[in-house]
């Protein structure tokens, strides 16, 4: 393959000898069985890919993208999986393209598509496009720029509906969501849609864009059903009753147990709509609980404990048709996130396309070594106002992007206690919350990201993703915590990927992205200092801290306490009843509540590679953590090398 000259403005147009594989090799489908050789398909590329290609070269050259060779062999991957499916020559299986952001993999299938569209050997071939968002349905539209009785749009917002033809079944390619599929072939296989046909069957080229999962997590803590004992009393007081029975009975199944739900349903003769009606106008999440619990009732289920909550039962559903595949999936969390390994490995129906992450070398991470978590913000607020504060005050004239936790009454307003605090053009500052972080290149241009704190969810939830991933229900048995963890990291990962990468870091100079400074305010236990040099290759990291410690009071000689301990003992383990015996403090409340969550304490024992550790439900004390875990490098220094 011809490399790109980057010291040359010039783009090279990618040979047609890829490695690749016959139909034959991919899938011994009665023995559900993979070659992971390679993942694009026999012979030279095709003519749709060939001219997809060019097409593709023409634009990047126009808008001066020059991607990589390595990316280039990608993005032929994602044309010539899109033609093997136009041509029925594809297996049934699940493609997943995980190149990053910037690269090009959505460009390449809205080449692919305009391709497709003016090819007179593929007339009667439809195109099924799945989006996560109703405000993807518009950008594509306008990039697709095709005649209005070609495209339509199937979704819930009718004003959406009407950009497209009202003639669905005979439009080429048809718009939709993830959430719209998923509901329309509930209990039955997408080949009974006739909404999703064209002309008659089944649309050919099936694209799935961002994130995929197999079905939906269920979990049910004890709290939750304890929301529903007052509701249901006038429905069935001897549900109740036995609803009551669980709840207590929860209380002592250890974590990691298999639990068989009682068959509530059957038992008291009680339908779930009925159930719904009752509890409609309630409490918000109600009827969402009576759906979980009608679901597992019944069935077994997985025991997690989710610290302070308590005892979570937790399980799956499938929510995807059995003949979805042959279907393109673009993610560009693939390469960071712990379910598609689980997916792989467990279900042996997901084959991955070449990877070809971009090279980081211009993105700057700085690293404030506390926690950031809505417990955090609920404790530590202000301070950490102040610090995203001050860092965007030192930087005047420049624009900056903020992500934040969602506003909550018991937590800080953390857009509105940041704009008090501001010095600087307020214009120039956006805000935007999780949950809203990806899936908009409207910040693109923006150098300076910050990442007010991250998103961390119950054990239950990414023990439950794993197994939705692995296919492993729990009938059939435990899940490892090794698998638990890596789910965990992984979708960590992917918050972070997917929200840092609204800022420039999306965009691509060549193989790199565009300068950017990230900041990033995530606790030493979280792990998530280590796992940024995976995230972003190449990437430099380094020490933040945006407001000084001036240590006083029993605050101080805690640290003073610990810093010497550790000194002592470096491998050890410190309780906390020994820093408490050691301060005077008699009541363990009193040394959480003044001590272990003063945010001048969390910073300087994280200052020091110290974090809390012990039990698996409840912090006992006090560990420190190697050089190589948590050391950060001198701000000359790569965290890749």
């Amino acid at each position: 393959m011809d490399v790109i000259n980057a010291h040359q403005d010039q783009c090279v147009l990618p040979a047609d000898s890829y490695q690749t594989l016959s139909a034959k090799n991919v899938v011994k489908l009665r023995k559900e069985t993979l070659l992971h050789e390679a993942t694009t398909f026999l012979g030279s590329l095709g003519a749709l890919t060939r001219s997809t290609i060019k097409a593709l070269q023409e634009t990047f050259c126009r808008l001066g993208h020059r991607p990589s060779q390595s990316m280039w062999a990608a993005l032929v991957d994602v044309a010539s999986t899109l033609e093997a499916m136009a041509n029925e020559a594809c297996p049934p299986l699940y493609y997943l393209s995980s190149l990053d952001p910037g690269v090009g993999k959505t460009q390449t299938v809205i080449h692919f598509i305009k391709v497709l569209m003016a090819s007179q050997d593929h007339r009667g071939v439809g195109v099924l496009m799945c989006v996560s968002r109703l405000d993807e349905v518009r950008t594509i539209l306008g990039e697709l720029d095709l005649a209005k009785e070609m495209v339509a749009v199937f979704t819930s917002d009718k004003d959406l509906n009407a950009l497209g033809t009202s003639h669905i079944r005979s439009a080429r390619v048809l718009l939709t969501t993830q959430q719209m599929v998923e509901a329309r072939t509930r209990n039955k296989p997408l080949s009974d849609v006739d909404q999703f046909h064209h002309h008659g069957r089944p649309r050919q080229v099936r694209i799935w864009d961002e994130t995929i999962l197999p079905g939906q997590t269920i979990t049910l803590g004890r709290y939750d059903i304890a929301s529903l004992l007052n509701p249901l009393t006038g429905v069935s007081p001897a549900l109740v009753s036995d609803l009551e029975a669980l709840f207590t009975d929860l209380r002592d199944v250890e974590s990691g147990s298999i639990y068989p739900v009682p068959d509530f349903a059957g038992k008291h003769e009680v339908d779930l709509p009925a159930v719904l009606e009752v509890l409609q106008g309630g409490n918000h999440g109600d009827q969402a609980v009576a759906e979980s619990l009608w679901f597992l009732s019944g069935k077994a289920a997985s025991v997690c404990r989710d610290g302070v909550r308590g005892s979570t039962v937790l399980s799956y559903r499938e929510t995807l048709p059995a003949d979805l595949p042959p279907v393109l999936v673009l993610d560009a969390s693939g390469r960071v996130r712990g379910t598609y390994p689980e997916w792989e490995a467990g279900r042996r129906n997901l084959v991955r396309l070449r990877e070809a992450p971009k090279s980081y070398d211009n993105l700057t991470v700085n690293v404030w070594p506390i926690g950031g978590g809505k417990s955090a913000f609920r404790r530590n607020g202000n301070k950490l106002v102040d610090g995203i504060a001050t860092t965007i005050n030192s930087k005047p004239g420049e624009p900056w992007l903020v992500v934040h936790h969602k506003f909550i009454p018991t937590m800080v307003d953390i857009e509105k206690g940041v704009r008090e605090l501001l010095a600087v053009d307020q214009q120039q500052v956006h805000f935007i919350t999780w949950g809203n972080h990806h899936a908009t290149n409207a910040f693109s241009h923006i150098p300076n990201v910050i990442l007010a704190g991250t998103l961390f969810y119950r054990q239950s939830t990414y023990e439950a993703l794993g197994r939705l991933s692995a296919g492993k229900p729990p009938e059939d048995g435990l899940y490892s915590e090794d698998a638990v963890a890596r789910v965990r990291e992984g979708e960590n990962s992917h918050l972070i990927l997917q929200a840092l990468c609204r800022g420039s870091v999306r965009r691509c100079q060549g193989p790199v992205c565009a300068p950017c400074e990230a900041y990033i305010i995530a606790s030493p236990r979280s792990g998530i200092r280590r796992e940024l040099a995976h995230m972003f290759p190449g990437c430099h990291v380094k020490q933040w801290r945006p407001v000084p410690i001036a240590l006083v009071g029993k605050v101080k000689e805690a640290v003073a306490f610990i810093s010497a301990w550790f000194d002592a003992q470096p491998e050890g383990f410190l309780r906390f009843s020994s820093v408490r015996k050691a301060l005077g403090i008699m009541d363990s409340a009193n040394f959480k509540q003044n001590i272990r969550r003063h945010p001048d304490f969390q910073q300087a024992i994280a200052d020091m590679g110290v974090v809390e550790d012990g039990g698996s439900t409840y912090l006992t004390g006090f560990r420190k953590l190697t050089a190589a875990w948590f050391g950060f490098e001198d701000e000359s220094e790569r965290c890749c090398q």
